[in-house]
């Protein structure tokens, strides 16, 4: 920062895409986290200290812009199966966090 003040981040809390469909999803976290123009972009987002998931194997869904969601309709983010295999999306999730995060 200037004059003393402290360099502010930026923690993004509760990210997830509103879909049940993982193809989609995994999609969502290469365009989140790529290298190129995404959160790994260190250079663009160096102020994005941290990323934290929302894993939830099942959430109702809601209104997000223009998508009103069928009646019963839910969302899916998991990053982990019952038994704690990776799913999918946590599987691309953690290719992007850098090796040491499941050491």
């Amino acid at each position: 920062g200037t004059n003393g003040r402290k360099k502010k981040t930026l923690w993004l809390t509760e990210v997830a895409m509103g879909s049940n469909n993982a193809t989609e999803i995994t999609g969502f976290v290469d365009d989140l986290m790529n290298e190129k123009d995404g959160l790994n972009n260190r250079e663009t987002f160096g102020f994005v200290e941290k990323v934290s998931w929302f894993s939830d194997y099942s959430f109702d869904s809601f209104k997000v812009g223009t998508y009103v969601p069928h009646e019963n309709e839910v969302w899916s983010s998991t990053l982990f199966f019952p038994f704690g295999q990776l799913s999918p999306v946590g599987e691309r999730f953690f290719s992007h966090c850098g090796s040491s995060v499941l050491v």
